[in-house]
């Protein structure tokens, strides 16, 4: 009988260069909204399974509690881009 091998060690990623990573208020999106803004202007909403191999980042920015206007217009984008 041979021994089992050991499985490699799962891969692990910085957050990219100059990504901003802006969370949503607990309210929004059931608390789990977090977008990212890339450098040239790029935004999407973040999955938990990047953030989680990024190394669980601290967040760049929260929106303050009752700025709807900021996350909705995050979301439209996102929304936009995924359509």
């Amino acid at each position: 009988m041979s021994t089992p091998t050991t499985p490699p060690p799962a891969p692990t990623f910085t957050k990219p260069a100059g990504v901003i990573l802006v969370k949503g208020q607990p309210d929004q999106a059931g608390g789990n909204a977090v977008f990212g803004i890339w450098p040239t202007g790029f935004i999407r909403q973040i999955t938990g399974a990047e953030w989680n191999l990024w190394g669980r980042p601290e967040f760049d920015y929260t929106i303050p509690p009752g700025d709807d206007a900021q996350y909705n217009q995050l979301a439209a984008y996102d929304r936009a881009l995924r359509a």
